[in-house]
């Protein structure tokens, strides 16, 4: 008995960061998986070059490409936007926005996950999921 409650007690634990990597092509994706995973994904995991994914009006993760030497193909770029739509709330063709990491901002007074986005340096791809 004592046993069960112990392993029950350990999947209680938080779970932070709940980032899950994936790779596409050659590129390390994180993904974040909570609002707090994404805050810690976006804000201190990344730098600034970075390119960052998600799902434009609703909500869902944010999405990385840890790019160091080289920038990614438009197919890399499409297949890690799909990876920010299906990891969103939208469904059927969805928008998903990205930029370089640096253009993603958070203030003190944003709730957990929430960021603003300089869409003068950012594109949109739409993508169906």
């Amino acid at each position: 008995m004592i046993k069960n409650y112990q392993l029950f007690l350990e999947s209680k634990k938080d779970k932070f960061p709940n980032i899950k990597t994936v790779k596409v092509g050659d590129f390390t994706v994180l993904i974040g998986k909570d609002s707090k995973s994404n805050d810690y994904l976006t804000t201190i995991k990344s730098q600034d070059e970075d390119i960052w994914f998600h799902a434009k009006g609703v909500p869902g993760s944010h999405v990385v490409i840890k790019s160091r030497e080289s920038l990614p193909t438009p197919e890399i770029i499409e297949e890690v936007a799909r990876i920010a739509a299906k990891n969103s709330k939208s469904t059927g063709k969805t928008k998903v926005v990205y930029c370089k990491i640096k253009f993603v901002n958070k203030t003190s007074d944003m709730k957990e996950g929430q960021v603003s986005v300089d869409y003068n340096n950012a594109d949109e791809i739409e993508v169906e999921i």
